[in-house]
């Protein structure tokens, strides 16, 4: 069918957008309402962890038009995930909105249902044009004005919905696929424990080192601003917490002058911000920006322990950084932490484990792909009007 029945309006005519409110850094707490900060946008919905701070129950009442509710539409407006999008639960209530995060709120519900806007700003193109919009620098930035400039079809009501219905249930295979993604790795971090015991307290009496005398450290560079764009020419590059291999094409930025690389098999290390200390694996060749560090094993250790002893060592970055506004894990800093080494024979069993289960998650993982690709496929045709009628 032709969606030349649909009308096309500007973002600003049918919603608007604010920005969160400037909660100061010595009203954080380890516990209460928890702050929706950049960090909690994964893409589709709020992500709590260890780096969630929390603020007193006082202001779900003080700042009570900061408080969200179920099916909200999120933004980020500031830094490497510029453009990231969530959607609010009911399971992520209490909670409060924090500044660099982006409201949208529609005018009417009978003119524009809230989950169409949500999977409509998730299409991967679109997020390409926030980063154009947003300058491609280091460190984006996008405004309420700007947002409220998008253009977004309007089918009827009807229509809306039928197709938040079919994007919802494929939606729904894909975060299933999370999950057993998710449960590997716990089984991973298990065997790990139960080999070597809990990394912190080290209760087998391994011998222990410094960091830097077991790995490599290559603390990342961001290109000169006018070395980026995301068209997909010169070298992926990565500036922080984005999802690694995980992103849409069509979401990450590209750099003509890179700098510092991370090679296959680096592990991908936050040093900045609230997600420092998050990590994952690099799969190729990207070049790191100031947000991230590359950590090699020099043989001392190897790679598949340093991997999960940082993993179940998690919770300690955020002890670690300089400054309790902002994390920053400087080179000296990473270096000087303890880790233990067990015998390389003992931790070559491991990494054997390790090895078997990554072949399984790849296997996982080009199922995600093709998941992911049904996903666009199916938003693309329900965008142009060719999936519903």
């Amino acid at each position: 069918m032709s969606n030349n029945n649909w009308q096309v309006k500007s973002l600003g005519e049918v919603a608007k957008v604010k920005s969160g409110f400037a909660f100061k850094s010595e009203e954080y707490l380890n516990q209460g309402v928890p702050l929706v900060r950049i960090g909690s946008l994964n893409g589709s919905s709020l992500e709590f962890g260890n780096e969630t701070v929390f603020v007193e129950e006082k202001f779900l009442t003080t700042c009570r038009e900061f408080s969200l509710k179920e099916n909200d539409v999120l933004i980020a407006m500031s830094g490497a995930t510029t453009g990231k999008l969530a959607l609010v639960k009911q399971k992520d209530l209490p909670c409060l909105l924090n500044q660099r995060v982006g409201l949208i709120s529609i005018g009417s519900e009978d003119v524009l249902n809230t989950k169409y806007l949500f999977y409509y700003l998730a299409k991967g193109d679109l997020r390409r044009e926030v980063l154009k919009i947003a300058g491609g620098s280091a460190q984006p930035n996008i405004s309420p004005t700007q947002i409220m400039s998008f253009q977004i079809p309007l089918p009827p009501l009807r229509i809306q919905k039928q197709i938040v219905e079919i994007l919802e249930q494929a939606d729904k295979a894909k975060q299933k696929r999370k999950e057993a993604n998710k449960l590997t790795d716990e089984f991973l971090q298990s065997v790990f424990i139960e080999m070597f015991g809990d990394p912190v307290k080290n209760p087998k009496s391994w011998e222990v080192r410094k960091f830097g005398e077991v790995t490599e450290i290559i603390m990342g560079q961001s290109p000169v601003g006018n070395s980026y764009n995301v068209i997909g020419e010169g070298v992926p590059l990565l500036n922080g917490p984005a999802e690694f291999g995980e992103k849409h094409p069509n979401e990450v930025q590209w750099t003509i002058q890179p700098t510092k690389y991370s090679k296959p098999n680096d592990i991908l290390f936050c040093v900045r911000g609230a997600t420092a200390g998050r990590m994952n694996w690099s799969d190729k060749e990207y070049c790191i920006g100031r947000g991230l560090a590359s950590i090699r094993s020099n043989k001392k250790s190897l790679i598949e322990f340093i991997y999960f002893f940082l993993k179940l060592k998690y919770s300690q970055f955020q002890n670690m950084g300089q400054g309790s506004t902002f994390i920053n894990l400087s080179k000296d800093l990473i270096s000087s932490m303890r880790i233990c080494v067990p015998p390389i024979s003992f931790q070559q069993k491991f990494a054997e484990i390790v090895n078997k289960t990554e072949e399984l998650k790849e296997k996982q993982k080009q199922s995600d792909q093709e998941l992911e690709n049904l996903f666009q496929s199916l938003m693309q045709k329900a965008f142009k009007g060719e999936l519903v009628s």
